[in-house]
């Protein structure tokens, strides 16, 4: 007769062993994550992005006329007026304020200009 301590270290065991392997299953769902998500109203990570979906996104070059905290107006080298959308990803080259000169990559979203970077012009 097998001893109980024998069949519940057997039992442990394999728990042990399933639960470590649904992690390393998560880590390949994770390894397979599409880092270039097409959510209405989300930028993708313009990096890490393939072409076929950067198709909307554009270089903006002009002069910061306003901001604010979600906000950037524009007034492109032609004359056009452009709202920039700014969030947490969107990465800021050097200190901008109103006056400065600017190249921003934007993504353009449902009608709307999400800046993905926004850098002092040279």
């Amino acid at each position: 007769m097998v001893p109980i301590l024998k069949i519940v270290g057997v039992i442990s065991c394999s728990v042990v062993v399933c639960l470590s392997l649904s992690t390393v299953t998560q880590a390949d769902e994770y390894r397979n994550f599409d880092r270039c998500p097409q959510i209405p109203g989300r930028q993708p990570n313009s990096v890490k992005c393939s072409e076929k979906t950067q198709q909307g996104i554009h270089t903006i070059t002009g002069e910061i006329l306003h901001m604010n905290s979600a906000n950037i107006l524009v007034i492109k080298t032609g004359g056009e007026e452009v709202l920039l959308r700014i969030d947490l990803n969107t990465q800021l080259g050097g200190q901008i304020r109103s006056g400065s000169r600017i190249e921003a990559k934007v993504n353009e979203v449902e009608g709307e200009n999400y800046a993905l970077s926004i850098n002092k012009a040279q």
